[in-house]
């Protein structure tokens, strides 16, 4: 690849400067799982938080202590004292979302009392219901979930500001749908369900095998995870990219990017997901139970939808998709009924977000600003609403279609190429970006287009011959996808410089040992704890989803 290419490969991550405006009720929904019976009486439900500042209804009466109070007085009143009392904590419940950001500020870097200490303060409610499949004995008991009692009982917001330009969404009940109304596409088959069964270890050892992994590659994960769970805040549960405020400084490099923490979570956490490692099994259990648990307390709900999107930093949409894809893996590897609702209103939440016209997403979400989109935004959405289809949940299949309709458009004229955005096409219309051209052939893979498809067949040839980059990262994460789902001799070709490369550039020795720090443009956002993430996820590739153009071939992509 061309330096004049690499210069011009730089907006993808790099303005992680918006954010989107939050908000809350949970809807319910029905799912479209073989099985679906099994998610159906969720419990241990928790709430997530409401939107500070929402005023909540308070009651002058207070109920008397004298026992002839409660004989003497009628129902009516003693209903009515007993519902002011249950609103009034939920009240007090809201100043949580200000605590917990002076917490991580305040806290980070100290060590949690006892493990049992740290899990209640990351339940939602401090439940501790039973798990309701299967779990080993030492899993956490009260992994938190979103409530919907709970939510139907705080004051509602005004939608309107947020998601004017919405399709309608039925919430009249738990057997209702959570997803959009228009164009649901609940894809339950077998295929699709099993596209994250090739984490189990089983099956992660043959496809190590056949795709190109060894054992330094798996040696460089397991270091990798070491490192994330040691960078984790063990108060809050979250990461963040200023990674050296949770160690105090002992490894270097930290991003900008402090209070992002939707984002930086989101993204630490599909790395051990992406292992193979869940609240329920593997050894990083409590340290993916904490994430989650962050993640989900961190959710703005309202009426139908989810949001991480929190109006600045990392945390605009980039920091929603990242946040999904997370949730949506932990729920489709676990089944766990109980993160089931917050993986559902997180993809609702996209539909809304989503420029009805050009089909793009931007960083903030489209109400706000009205803004055609951009390529790299579409491509992690893209994403969360496929890890959301292999965990059998419901999406829109027409805001797979728009999305589908915005890549057409980015396209370079009579090439393979596609551009970050309408202004940069209009400018140079010929001059396609590396990393917007991986992405945006990997979310055509992941749409349905064959292998034969000359614009795909077309970019793995030149990805092929130009290598992984020493310095973009971003490019090197969805060429890396791209070419591992393409196969053959160019996949070999790819794979055989992006392994060496990982492999001998990962740090040995002292307190950043299993971490790395590329020259990415988007560096000084995520620093070092973004590019441990991207290189982790991509020495997973050999395992971390099935091959689309193999055994599960068209069944595992969007039926358009």
């Amino acid at each position: 690849m061309s330096s004049s290419d690499e210069n011009k490969d730089r907006k993808d991550l790099n303005q992680f400067d918006v954010g989107l405006p939050a908000s809350k009720k949970v809807p319910s929904g029905k799912s479209n799982l073989a099985n679906p019976g099994d998610l159906a009486k969720p419990s241990d439900l928790a709430t997530p938080v409401v939107e500070p500042g929402v005023a909540q209804e308070e009651s002058q009466e207070a109920p008397r202590k004298k026992s002839g109070f409660w004989t003497a007085a009628p129902s009516w009143l003693i209903s009515t004292v007993i519902h002011v009392a249950a609103i009034l904590g939920l009240a007090a419940w809201n100043i949580e979302p200000i605590k917990k950001e002076i917490n991580l500020l305040l806290n980070i870097g100290e060590q949690a009392g006892t493990e049992s200490d740290a899990l209640e303060e990351f339940s939602m409610d401090n439940a501790t219901a039973e798990m309701q499949s299967d779990t080993t004995e030492d899993s956490p008991s009260d992994v938190p979930t979103v409530e919907p009692s709970a939510v139907d009982a705080k004051v509602e917001l005004d939608m309107s500001s947020l998601v004017a330009d919405a399709p309608a969404v039925s919430v009249s009940g738990l057997s209702e749908s959570l997803a959009p109304a228009s164009g649901i596409a609940a894809q339950s088959n077998a295929a699709m369900r099993a596209g994250l069964n090739s984490r189990s270890s089983e099956t992660k050892r043959d496809l190590l095998k056949k795709f190109g992994g060894t054992t330094d590659t798996e040696r460089a994960v397991s270091m990798a995870l070491k490192w994330l769970a040691q960078h984790q805040n063990p108060q809050t549960g979250a990461w963040t990219f200023s990674h050296s405020l949770v160690c105090g400084g002992q490894c270097d490099r930290p991003g900008n990017k402090t209070a992002s923490m939707n984002a930086a979570t989101g993204m630490a956490l599909m790395c051990f997901l992406g292992a193979g490692q869940t609240h329920m099994e593997g050894e990083y259990k409590e340290t993916v139970f904490k994430g989650l648990s962050f993640l989900i307390q961190s959710m703005k709900v309202q009426g139908g939808y989810g949001s991480w999107w929190t109006g600045g930093g990392a945390d605009n949409m980039y920091g929603h998709g990242i946040a999904t894809i997370a949730m949506c893996e932990a729920y489709g590897m676990t089944r766990d009924p109980r993160l089931r609702e917050a993986a559902q209103l997180s993809i609702n939440y996209l539909t809304p977000a989503q420029n009805p016209q050009t089909g793009g997403w931007h960083y903030e979400p489209y109400i706000q600003t009205k803004m055609p989109g951009d390529t790299s935004l579409v491509g992690w959405q893209m994403m969360a609403i496929k890890s959301a289809a292999m965990s059998g949940l419901n999406y829109d299949i027409d805001t797979i279609r728009r999305a589908n309709f915005y890549l057409d458009t980015m396209m370079v004229p009579g090439g393979f190429g596609y551009h970050y955005d309408m202004i940069r096409k209009q400018q140079n219309p010929l001059n396609f970006i590396p990393s917007m051209t991986a992405c945006g052939v990997l979310c055509r893979m992941y749409s349905g287009w064959k292998k034969d498809e000359p614009t795909i067949k077309s970019a793995a040839e030149r990805f092929a011959k130009d290598g992984p980059s020493e310095g973009n990262l971003y490019y090197n994460y969805y060429g890396t996808q791209v070419m591992k789902q393409y196969g053959g001799a160019e996949w070999d070709a790819w794979n055989n410089r992006m392994r060496d490369q990982l492999v001998s550039s990962q740090v040995q020795t002292g307190h950043g040992a299993g971490s790395w720090f590329v020259g990415d443009p988007h560096i000084g956002e995520g620093g070092r704890l973004y590019s441990t993430c991207m290189c982790t996820m991509m020495l997973e590739v050999y395992y971390r989803y099935m091959p689309l153009y193999d055994e599960q071939a068209e069944e595992d992509a969007f039926q358009l």
